[in-house]
């Protein structure tokens, strides 16, 4: 029947376009989902045009990029690229879409949208009874659905696209001892899904157990499996039982675990993937560290954290993987611990969590890879003619992915430090710690502040500055700032110059 239906869509192609096709499926999948918080706001008797004036136009526009226009057999790979981020861009207009038929300013509008399907969780709502519970959902839900356009957009769409998608596996997944990974790029797709899906509902029954409503049990799911933070009450986690923070505890550190090693555990029974993946055991280390040093921190601090020693060592155990994931769900006021422990909770932002997941940062696996590097370059200073490699989980890391890990390193420690620079000329009277907090809540997509000035009170350019940064964040840093050099838009021309190339034997059997 699939087959079947298969061969009657592609009779109906008609046009080139495989960015169009593209948008085409993107657009349909934002139509569907707008029916769930469509019918929520129907439910509670709130307004729900914001969600029904987008939804028909969409599936419209969708449906006929998608059933008359195909994709070309081959694309070139700057041409992909512009696919990706137009894409994106897309997602940020539909996603800012409902916020401004909800009387956002159209800055605020594409300030949450954006915020959201990065899974940043940066937010510019500040009256919480005010704000329509539809609205609320569809803030968590496009988080939700954010959380996994990655998968979506690079590990399905590209192949779609026909540019292949192994180089994107062997970068984002590297450290997950994926060496090995031969599924094709589809099942790969299909098989993320369904463990994001998965993740998803087993977080949904706990939270029920624990005694949340439906509602705010499928809100919070969505925030945390996608590592976004948003919340749906002014007191957010912090307001909710301690079994309620310890399963989104949980959840957050399982979003911001590599898939693959999920997709290991789950279909290939091989829990022991955990176990050899040197990523895993180093951010498992990585957390535990910067808890425990925070821990001190806090004890020896009277004022910075309310409770004895227990609730001190719980909110510094909850932020750091809440920052370290960058979910950037808060259970304490930032604003009251010392300056030490906050610049550790902005190390761990940029640093981010595993490869292959939701969250944001640099990664842990190119901090490994960074290191060894450097390890190795001391090493050969002192013992020329030593031969030493980069490893990683036992294998030979190439030089192209040890250049790429110190390069992104390089750009993201650069791109935070011009973003604080910029947010002090925009914001004379935003302390320079708070200037660094921001920048770093947006690069590294945790959206969590250090308890300073709310994202609601910044000017329009800072929030336009810092929807920028979320983007580059999230898209991939090297991704978004090859968009600013010359050899990238030579390639494209030279891509729209030749045009898409087409199978000559599929147009000789045609004839």
């Amino acid at each position: 029947m699939f087959a079947t239906l298969r061969m009657r869509i592609k009779s109906l192609e008609r046009w080139d376009g495989s960015l169009l096709k593209t948008l085409g499926l993107l657009e349909l999948v934002f139509a569907a989902t707008f029916l769930v918080p469509a019918a929520v706001a129907l439910y509670y008797h709130e307004d729900s045009l914001p969600f029904f004036v987008p939804a028909p136009l969409l599936l419209a526009c969708g449906a006929f990029q998608y059933l008359f226009f195909r994709r070309a057999e081959t694309t070139v790979p700057a041409s992909g690229v512009i696919m990706i981020i137009v894409g994106w861009l897309i997602a940020f207009i539909i996603s800012s879409a409902p916020f401004l038929l909800s009387g956002f300013s159209l800055v605020d509008s594409l300030f949450e949208g954006i915020s959201c399907f990065t899974t940043t969780g940066a937010s510019v709502v500040t009256d919480f009874n005010a704000t329509p519970r539809s609205l609320l959902l569809w803030r968590s839900l496009v988080e939700w659905a954010g959380g996994i356009a990655v998968v979506l957009m690079i590990v399905f769409i590209i192949p779609v696209m026909g540019l292949g998608g192994r180089a994107f596996l062997n970068n984002e997944l590297s450290g997950s001892g994926n060496y090995n990974f031969s599924m094709r790029m589809r099942n790969a797709a299909s098989n993320f899904i369904m463990i994001y899906l998965l993740l998803s509902a087993a977080e949904a029954m706990l939270l029920v157990i624990c005694g949340l409503g439906p509602f705010d049990a499928a809100s919070l799911t969505f925030s945390t499996i996608s590592t976004g933070g948003m919340s749906v009450h002014s007191g957010g986690v912090a307001a909710m039982d301690f079994s309620v923070q310890f399963v989104v505890l949980v959840f957050m550190f399982l979003g911001g675990t590599n898939f693959y090693l999920h997709f290991r555990a789950i279909y290939r029974r091989d829990v022991g993937a955990y176990r050899r993946s040197n990523e895993f055991i180093w951010t498992i280390v990585w957390f535990l560290l910067a808890a425990a040093v925070v821990s001190v921190l806090l004890i020896n601090s009277a004022g910075a954290s309310p409770g004895g020693t227990a609730e001190k060592i719980w909110d510094a155990a909850f932020t750091t993987v809440s920052m370290g994931t960058t979910a950037g769900f808060g259970i304490t006021d930032l604003s009251l611990w010392p300056s030490a422990a906050m610049i550790i909770v902005m190390i761990l932002c940029m640093v981010g969590s595993m490869s292959g997941s939701t969250s944001g940062g640099v990664k842990i696996y190119r901090v490994l890879i960074v290191k060894s590097f450097i390890t190795n370059g001391i090493y050969k200073m002192l013992h020329p003619r030593t031969v030493k490699e980069v490893r990683l989980d036992g294998y030979s890391v190439g030089g192209e992915a040890v250049t790429s890990a110190v390069v992104v390193l390089f750009l993201f420690i650069f791109t935070w430090a011009a973003t604080t620079i910029l947010v002090v000329l925009f914001e004379p009277d935003v302390s320079l710690l708070d200037a660094a907090a921001f920048a770093s809540a947006s690069l590294s997509t945790s959206g969590m502040g250090l308890g300073g000035a709310p994202f609601a009170d910044l000017t329009d350019a800072t929030k336009l500055l810092l929807m920028f940064v979320m983007w580059v964040g999230r898209v991939d840093i090297v991704i978004a700032l090859c968009l600013f050099t010359r050899t990238f838009w030579e390639d494209v021309a030279l891509g729209l110059k030749k045009g898409p190339r087409r199978d000559t034997r599929r147009l000789r059997r045609r004839s």
